[in-house]
């Protein structure tokens, strides 16, 4: 359990800043940054397995998942999940909306840990039920107060949320889980680099070029944690973690990015950091108790 909340939160801080990078990807159109981000994170794992002589696991794992039918098909459903996911959180960094993939990925916990209780019968500890019932109070108070949900607030949990549960049970290791989940998009990747794109590589700026070659490593690092988080730690656990990420993706909107913000939001929001300290005195007590058992 605590090092699936170390790998949590190590993945959701990297997260919560990454709109810093995509940010700096704001010139060229986010369909393109998007494509080129798929097909650098495919290259980027392939030269792992590469460099670090685990050609032989990957063809190992590889063949054991074409094997199993079913797993097959929850990476490619998981791979399709990822894909939306990415492309609203670019779309949304480069058009002004940063704000509401925030508010996205406040909901997303909330999502994460319903699915956890209904699919997978996962119990909740009190400080769990009062972090979720504040955060609800929270998200409920700033949909009221912009007066409507934003589509960008609705896509990115469920797409991530969805994609957490079905990525809870697949027994493939962590990086091939990844290089899997790209290498299913790369042929649609392919025909809308090569056929659909509106600038060709020569159209960007060298810092451009370097900034989307790096886009793999960037997106490679994070994911990897998570899903390392996923197999140590409560489905319930790794998505409450969450809210980390969009505090951070908040504060770097308003800071960083200069994105409106009312006063009033103060209210929704500080209704979800209470959640959140809540959730972690929690966690906290839970881990001293069971030290004291062990003793």
């Amino acid at each position: 359990m605590k090092k699936g909340l170390v790998l949590a939160f190590g993945s959701y801080i990297a997260w919560g800043f990454l709109s810093i990078f995509w940010k700096l990807l704001s010139g060229v159109d986010a369909y393109e940054v998007f494509f080129y981000r798929m097909l650098s994170t495919m290259l980027t794992m392939l030269l792992y397995f590469l460099l670090f002589g685990k050609m032989d696991k990957l063809k190992t794992e590889v063949s054991g998942l074409i094997a199993n039918k079913s797993e097959l098909v929850t990476m490619i459903l998981a791979s399709f999940l990822i894909s939306v996911n990415w492309l609203v959180f670019i779309y949304a960094v480069g058009h002004q909306q940063a704000t509401a993939a925030s508010l996205g990925y406040y909901i997303n916990p909330l999502f994460s840990v319903l699915l956890a209780v209904v699919f997978l019968k996962e119990r909740l500890e009190n400080f769990t039920k009062l972090s979720l019932v504040l955060a609800l109070i929270g998200v409920l108070i700033l949909t009221i107060q912009g007066g409507r949900l934003p589509i960008v607030s609705i896509l990115l949990p469920l797409s991530f949320g969805t994609y957490g549960l079905i990525k809870k049970n697949v027994t493939l290791s962590s990086d091939v889980a990844m290089f899997v989940e790209t290498i299913v998009v790369t042929p649609f990747v392919l025909v809308f680099i090569l056929f659909f794109a509106k600038h060709a590589p020569s159209d960007y700026t060298m810092s451009q070029i370097i900034y989307l070659i790096l886009s793999g490593i960037i997106t490679a690092i994070p994911l990897l944690l998570f899903a390392e988080a996923l197999k140590q730690a409560p489905l319930n656990v790794v998505g409450f973690v969450q809210y980390v990420s969009p505090t951070i993706q908040l504060a770097v909107a308003i800071f960083l990015f200069h994105e409106s913000f009312k006063l009033e939001n103060l209210y929704g929001f500080t209704a979800i950091w209470l959640a959140i300290i809540v959730f972690v005195i929690g966690q906290v007590i839970l881990m001293k108790k069971a030290k004291n058992m062990v003793k």
